[in-house]
């Protein structure tokens, strides 16, 4: 499928494609092995398409006269599971969208957005490249918002000694997704870089600026999420040190009652030799004394543990 842009923006054939027009083209990797020849691409690119090599983020090259990378995309909903990959293809007046896979038909969605709203009196390839890149994170703030409140209610619960079973789990899948964020964000701070280079000269100077502001907002929300990873460090910590502290209150008590037992054991280890001349074995209130003595001297070692706050 693709479209040239002028006045209007028109629905247009393979054969049809004039280069002194701007034109946007969407299409699937079958269509992209049929055509790639006829817009001069190396078919080194296209089996970089179809390798099925899984990458934690995407590039962006410079060829003779284009540019050409592979983008991965995520799902915020199913960061970790669902990953976006399409194959980016840039030459003068040329924007060519190549689905490597897409299950939810969101890049589709996205350039069809994208053409929807623009401007067509103010219109240029840069601000077409701009748009369409911004819309993989134009709702990225509101993702990140979402994980800082889930990270800051399990503080909450830790502080509330009311955590779940799978704790451990949870705060890990929350790690795991900052790190893809990180990285899903480190590549379009890369390929905002790349675009404003303008290794090519395919764009105009004085619209290199669009990509200058795409891999600022790139940066802040790569900082956001390397924030949030420091915060969910802390929060493991947190939990990690709280177990510490309950273990630590658990062997107190049981060194505490250690402590006094001792002595009542010394005193059934002391009776319990049975020497004859023991006087004890042949007084009538021995029986009586003894038990007298360990309440005695038990009554003694929690009170000193009480005033010494051991207990």
């Amino acid at each position: 499928m693709f479209y040239q842009i002028q006045d209007e923006i028109t629905e247009i054939k393979l054969e049809d494609i004039n280069p002194e027009r701007l034109n946007v083209g969407i299409i699937t990797l079958e269509e992209l092995e049929q055509c790639y020849n006829h817009f001069g691409f190396s078919y080194l690119t296209v089996e970089e398409c179809k390798n099925d090599e899984q990458h934690l983020h995407g590039t962006l090259n410079s060829y003779y006269d284009y540019l050409f990378g592979v983008i991965i995309g995520i799902n915020p909903g199913q960061i970790i599971k669902v990953r976006d990959r399409i194959g980016l293809y840039i030459k003068n007046n040329l924007l060519i969208i190549a689905i490597i896979e897409d299950k939810d038909d969101s890049t589709r969605l996205k350039l069809l957005d994208l053409l929807e709203h623009l401007n067509l009196s103010k219109i240029t390839q840069e601000r077409i490249i701009f748009g369409f890149l911004e819309r993989f994170i134009n709702e990225d703030y509101t993702l990140l918002v979402d994980i800082e409140a889930d990270i800051s209610e399990h503080e909450d619960k830790i502080n509330e000694r009311n955590l779940a079973k799978d704790f451990n789990y949870q705060i890990t899948e929350i790690r795991k997704k900052l790190l893809l964020l990180d990285n899903y964000y480190q590549q379009f701070i890369a390929i905002g870089e790349e675009l404003e280079e303008n290794a090519v000269d395919i764009f105009r100077e004085e619209n290199l600026h669009y990509f200058r502001i795409f891999s600022s907002r790139a940066t802040r929300l790569s900082n956001n999420t390397r924030m949030l990873q420091e915060y969910s460090v802390h929060v493991s910590e947190s939990y990690h040190s709280q177990l510490d502290n309950d273990l630590n209150k658990i062997m107190k008590v049981f060194t505490v009652v250690t402590t006094i037992f001792l002595p009542l054991t010394l005193i059934v280890g002391w009776y319990g030799m049975n020497f004859t001349t023991m006087p004890e074995l042949t007084w009538k209130y021995g029986y009586l004394y003894v038990i007298i003595l360990s309440v005695v001297v038990a009554i003694i070692c929690i009170f000193y543990f009480k005033k010494k706050k051991f207990m």
